[in-house]
């Protein structure tokens, strides 16, 4: 019995490293730049490269790294990384993370993506990019030229088994400034469509959505799955949040799929931050019967890859709902406080001086 018990427990750990292997590790591109701890700081020089040595560069397969361990400083990350005022800078830096978890994807490099790292403004305009190392990180700069969105795109192809798996990662960008005078804010925030890419997630901008505009949470986002810059039905999107919610729906026959940003969010009122950032991602794999070659090496399939993080704030109504209830609770207390005053007021009774005539 124990030996069926044994054998059974093989197999299934069998399956699980075979389905964990065959599985593609999603590449996203970053606004949040990687944290180290305060032990990692104080390393010196020579010695940050042997816990860094876990993320290398490859030739011809994708991003890989291995798993986090406590001793990894660039587990480490700070969800609430980005420095205040962040889309008002017309200088931009992005890092590649691999993985679906927001605060433990790490921070990894390829060296097959200098090839082809673009950048497409809100006039259609492509320029072409080229990323830095940073500590075995892949880093990409980009000034922005004028205010308005901008999506940096990149791709990556490498073989896995017998399939052509090319990544799609991308991330939308914003310059916004209340000095610039005559920018068109409607021109400017209309979501950029690569015809070019054979799969791609943009977000629908809202109506009346502005450079200025912001998601909080409740909002409900609109996602559109495009190939060549035409919808594609029945495509699974999941959508991963920060603190590791997920779901994922099927896009429908116009590429449509709508999740809600759930709140996450939950700090005590003197702790509130109005202006916290909460991160989500959006990833899409579909998978089609396309064979050919590749650096010398056959495929039978090619497996398409997309990705595309965002990030949103708490709902005005959260603190504001702190605040009436403060207000309430200050109200309650001073109430109290004065009823139960004027009640040992009433109970007092006033002094009288009485005055007994002996003669009467």
């Amino acid at each position: 019995m124990t030996n069926n018990k044994m054998q059974f427990a093989l197999v299934l750990w069998g399956c699980l490293q075979v389905g964990s292997a065959a599985a593609t590790e999603v590449l996203w591109l970053s606004e949040i730049p990687p944290a180290k701890s305060k032990a990692a700081e104080a390393q010196p020089a020579e010695h940050q490269h042997d816990h860094q040595s876990h993320v290398l560069p490859a030739q011809s397969a994708p991003a890989a790294a291995a798993p986090a361990k406590k001793h990894d400083h660039d587990s480490v990350i700070d969800p609430e990384g980005e420095p205040k005022g962040k889309d008002h800078a017309g200088g931009k830096q992005i890092w590649l993370r691999q993985g679906v978890s927001i605060k433990a994807a790490p921070y990894v490099a390829t060296a097959k993506a200098n090839e082809s790292l673009t950048m497409i403004d809100f006039d259609g305009k492509r320029s072409a990019l080229s990323a830095e190392s940073d500590s075995s990180r892949l880093t990409v700069k980009a000034d922005l030229p004028s205010v308005g969105f901008y999506d940096l795109y990149m791709e990556q192809r490498a073989i896995e088994g017998d399939s052509l798996v090319v990544q799609l990662p991308k991330v939308e960008v914003l310059w916004a400034t209340c000095v610039a005078k005559d920018v068109d804010e409607e021109a400017v925030a209309k979501p950029i469509i690569n015809s070019e890419s054979p799969l791609e997630i943009i977000r629908e901008h809202l109506p009346d959505e502005g450079c200025f505009t912001r998601l909080v949470s409740g909002d409900v986002v609109s996602f559109q799955v495009l190939s060549l810059g035409k919808p594609v039905a029945d495509v699974p999107v999941t959508m991963v949040m920060q603190d590791g919610w997920s779901n994922t729906l099927h896009s429908g026959a116009d590429g449509r799929v709508k999740f809600t940003l759930i709140r996450s969010y939950f700090p005590k009122w003197l702790e509130f931050k109005k202006y916290h950032v909460d991160n989500f991602l959006a990833y899409a794999e579909v998978e089609k019967e396309e064979a050919g070659a590749w650096e010398g090496k056959r495929y039978s399939k090619t497996k398409y890859v997309a990705s595309l993080p965002g990030k949103y704030r708490p709902s005005p109504h959260d603190y504001r709902s702190y605040a009436w209830g403060l207000g309430i609770t200050l109200f309650v207390v001073v109430f109290g406080w004065l009823a139960i005053y004027l009640y040992r007021r009433r109970r007092l009774k006033p002094y009288k001086e009485e005055r007994l005539d002996d003669k009467a």
